[in-house]
């Protein structure tokens, strides 16, 4: 497997949308709920870098800091519990490393809502028995809402999310996790994921995090396996305070032949 193909980042494109819905509430009385979503695409691909992994660490501790350990637990994703000494059982090497921060605002400008965001590429010190080399990309996201102390609470967090999608053939997607919704309320929920690589020197990624409401789940209609595939993780609910996600899907490519990605992520909060 060859370090040279990094990738970077050469279009950045924003996005933010506001739509408005009424409904009837209990009783009869009339609510509006209005809905704001704030929205990225970043373009992804060969010949420049990311963050190195110097600057990513120092990155991930700003996150540990700003959010808590709980909320970053599998953020590093390549670094092993330190228990276990720096060769436990780990054949990933970290490549790259992008991210970004969304607001959310209602119509006077305040912040509503905000997240954090990152997709970390890895590649496998392995390949399959045709020569072929492995790459991970791991999603995470952290999504906080914003409390209006004088107005009570100022909205909720109702959805956000992260696709990778491969813009060429030659990037077939192999697997990707969550492949099923994960419901929860305040408990623990376990992200498990294996290659198709078996033996010995198999890398399978297990990490939990607390689910506080809603379900994450593949996003519908923004997942395919197979050439120039795409893989979405989504979280849903109507929630006041903090929540993360994380997501993975596997990419197989032929040796020495580069790949480009499009990166995108939402956020959307609620008001009443």
């Amino acid at each position: 497997m060859n370090p040279r193909h990094l990738f970077g980042i050469t279009i950045f494109v924003v996005v933010v949308l506001t739509t408005g819905a009424a409904f009837c509430a209990g009783g009869g009385a009339e609510a509006v709920l209005s809905a704001s979503t704030a929205q990225e695409t970043l373009r992804i691909v060969p010949g420049n870098s990311g963050m190195s992994e110097e600057e990513f660490v120092a990155y991930a501790e700003r996150m540990k800091q700003k959010y808590g350990p709980e909320a970053v637990s599998a953020l590093r994703l390549h670094i092993p519990d330190e228990t276990q000494g720096p060769s436990h059982g780990s054949n990933i090497r970290y490549l790259s490393a992008w991210n970004s921060t969304l607001e959310v605002r209602d119509d006077d400008g305040a912040i509503l809502a905000g997240s954090d965001n990152a997709l970390v590429l890895y590649a496998l010190d392995l390949t399959d028995e045709q020569g072929r080399d492995h790459y991970y990309w791991w999603q995470w996201g952290t999504a906080k809402n914003r409390e209006d102390i004088w107005m009570n609470d100022a909205s909720n967090l109702r959805n956000f999310w992260s696709r990778v999608a491969f813009e060429n053939s030659s990037s077939t997607l192999l697997f990707y996790a969550p492949d099923s919704d994960m419901h929860g309320i305040e408990n623990t929920v376990t992200l498990r994921f294996g290659p198709e690589f078996s033996g010995p020197d198999c890398h399978s990624i297990s990490k939990e995090f607390v689910l506080h409401q809603g379900k994450i789940r593949p996003k519908p209609g923004e997942c395919r396996v197979g050439g120039a595939g795409k893989y979405a993780v989504d979280w849903v609910g109507n929630y006041e305070g903090t929540q993360s996600i994380y997501g993975i899907c596997e990419e197989r490519r032929e040796d020495g032949v580069g790949s480009a990605a499009l990166w995108t992520y939402s956020l959307t909060t609620g008001q009443f």
